[in-house]
């Protein structure tokens, strides 16, 4: 199963180590064993949430290699062909170095230095066995992933009936047949959608940095929300100077024009509002103040402020000023503080 996750997470599918605990937890109590299939659907029951996903980790795990008898082996405890093979002392490794105390060769790091026909120095160089090595999952990580962002922001729910009448009301069907005292055809309205409209505001100035790699998150999070209308927009330290619609802060917009393109929008705004350099900047606290006035005519509201830096950094620093303000309460980047932020957002105070 750890295979398979890391096969998973490598390709891109999106799985928090969550996922892999409750996989774990099912594979515990019975389910998905002894048959391929079956723990493919146990995966695809527990991490496939749509059609999409359901298609595309079907077609990874064909692609996952089939276990080789020794890796069978070695999971399940058995042994097959053990009497060809003589019995075996501990893990194979190559290369193979003393034990200490003498004894036969085992698995310990061999420290070899450069002969002197190579260039460059003799410095040594350690070869550590093939068989000890781990595996260590290198990429870097949100500090909230893609599949809790687009369930936190499906939060954010404003359900009204618009568009074509598809929808049956039954209540104004039974009225009609009462009054006529026969029913010539059933009274249709608009089925309810989600008009909840967002817009997003995610600092990219190098303060940061450590956070760049949930902009693009954020971006997929949202189109994937199924809201009635988003918007990100970057923007360097200072909202009200100009919005970016990259992460580049390249092709400038003024915050006059984004407030025409996106009227009547709940904000969030992504940003250590200075914690990160840990310093009081009475200009920066100044200029939110006027932003935050500039959101209220352009019925940007309510405006939640999400700080990737925990609360004990705010004190001594421009956020703690920052979040005084009026009209934009500040909470911590993770689930449970995007969920309280969505929470604001919805009227839940």
């Amino acid at each position: 199963m750890e295979g398979l996750y890391l096969h998973l997470v490598r390709h891109g599918f999106p799985l928090a180590v969550r996922d892999y605990q409750d996989a774990l937890t099912a594979l515990e109590a019975g389910h998905g064993l002894h048959r391929r299939d079956a723990l493919r659907w146990l995966c695809a029951t527990l991490w496939a949430r749509t059609e999409e996903e359901q298609i595309r980790l079907a077609r990874l795990f064909r692609e996952f290699p089939e276990p080789t008898a020794e890796v069978v082996d070695e999971a399940t405890g058995t042994r097959h062909g053990a009497e060809d093979k003589e019995p075996a002392a501990g893990p194979a490794a190559t290369p193979e170095g003393p034990r200490e105390g003498g004894g036969e060769p085992g698995l310990v790091p061999v420290a070899e230095f450069a002969t002197p026909q190579e260039t460059g120095l003799g410095l040594p160089r350690a070869q550590v066995p093939a068989a000890a090595l781990r595996p260590f999952v290198l990429t870097p990580r949100p500090a909230i992933s893609l599949r809790a962002l687009i369930v936190i922001w499906r939060r954010f729910r404003l359900p009204r009936r618009s568009g074509a009448r598809t929808e049956l009301d039954l209540d104004a069907t039974i009225r009609e047949q009462s009054r006529r005292g026969t029913l010539v055809e059933p009274v249709y309205v608009p089925a309810r959608a989600n008009q909840a409209r967002l817009l997003v505001l995610f600092d990219a100035s190098p303060s940061m940095a450590p956070w760049r790699s949930l902009g693009p998150t954020t971006a997929e999070s949202l189109r994937r929300s199924r809201l009635g209308h988003t918007a990100l927009y970057y923007f360097n330290n200072d909202p009200t100077e100009a919005l970016f619609e990259t992460d580049r802060l390249v092709r400038p917009l003024t915050l006059e024009r984004a407030q025409e393109r996106h009227p009547d929008c709940a904000l969030v705004v992504i940003s250590d509002a200075g914690a990160a350099r840990g310093r009081h900047d009475r200009d920066r606290v100044a200029s939110t103040r006027r932003f935050l006035e500039a959101t209220a005519t352009a019925s940007w509201w309510p405006v939640a402020w999400v700080n990737p830096l925990p609360p004990r950094r705010w004190a001594g620093s421009s956020a703690a000023r920052i979040a005084a303000l009026r009209g934009a309460p500040m909470f911590e980047l993770g689930e449970d503080g995007m969920v309280r932020a969505v929470d604001f957002l919805r009227g839940t105070r």
